[in-house]
């Protein structure tokens, strides 16, 4: 009873004129989100406007949390649905956007794939070639060539993520892996033919001498989240910092970036940079 009259207390605090009381009210009742039970439904029905509207953002934040902790889960089972992750990764950097439009997005280009015939890196090349699109190496600096909206709005993509997408949209996928080699990603077939969408979508042999890394599905994932969260700390996105973080660790503690350096985790017990 103790725990609900508290609850109950800070919810009372969300109509608050003062923007500071209210936010602090909020913060404190995300922390208590196992407490809340049906009270947000219940507020929702108030009159008072001002409350419906925190209210509501209450609800998004706790939504936004979710999600990070439902794509750690997903991006560690044993069975990995590839383009819903996708999709998640993308709802990581804008988060504000509708994920049933990315999924009917993403949903009508595999339609336009299946009508083709794309079990060798040649079809798989002209079929990208013909569709516009554009790969380009990794980096930090374009976050959004790793949101499959972006990617299929604009045809430019990461390379990385276009190979990944390229070997689900084939029709024997288990033939293809996806390789880094001497920097660059691949699509490779078991018979040794290599695609580098970077490089205008070329075809090559598999040289004898390369050392392949092989990407899985799992891999590909960790790799775009962990580039946005990078792109986020390049920027000093502290926001981003927290959310993508949250993604990929799946936790929400106040321990969540501890294997981060100075100033994300500034610890007592930990050496701080010196004063210049």
């Amino acid at each position: 009873m103790a725990r609900e009259a508290t609850i109950r207390q800070l919810a009372s605090l969300l109509d608050d004129p003062d923007e500071n009381v209210a936010v602090n009210a909020m913060a404190e009742l995300l922390y208590r989100e196992k407490e809340l039970g049906t009270l947000l439904g219940e507020l929702q029905e108030e009159n008072d406007p001002l409350l419906r509207k925190r209210v509501h953002q209450l609800q998004a934040a706790l939504t936004l949390r979710r999600r990070r902790r439902e794509f750690s889960r997903k991006i560690h089972a044993k069975k990995i649905d590839f383009a819903d992750c996708l999709i998640d990764v993308h709802l990581q950097w804008f988060d504000n956007d509708p994920k049933p439009a990315l999924e009917k997005s993403y949903a009508a280009f595999e339609r336009e794939a299946r009508d083709r015939d794309l079990r060798f890196p040649e079809e798989i090349a002209a079929f990208m070639r013909k569709g516009g699109f554009t790969a380009e190496i990794e980096t930090t600096l374009r976050p959004e060539n790793y949101c499959i909206g972006l990617i299929l709005s604009d045809r430019v993509g990461s390379a990385a993520l276009l190979c990944g997408v390229c070997r689900h949209l084939a029709e024997s996928p288990e033939d293809l892996s996806v390789v880094r080699a001497g920097g660059d990603f691949a699509l490779r077939h078991r018979n040794g033919t290599l695609l580098v969408p970077a490089h205008d979508w070329q075809i090559a042999s598999t040289p004898r001498s390369a050392e392949l890394e092989l990407f899985d599905d799992r891999m590909l994932l960790r790799f775009a989240s962990a580039t946005l969260f990078s792109a986020a700390v390049n920027s000093d996105s502290f926001r981003y910092i927290l959310t993508i973080a949250q993604a990929l660790s799946g936790r929400d503690g106040d321990r969540m970036l501890d294997q981060l350096p100075y100033p994300y985790f500034p610890d007592e017990g930990r050496e701080t940079p010196p004063k210049t």
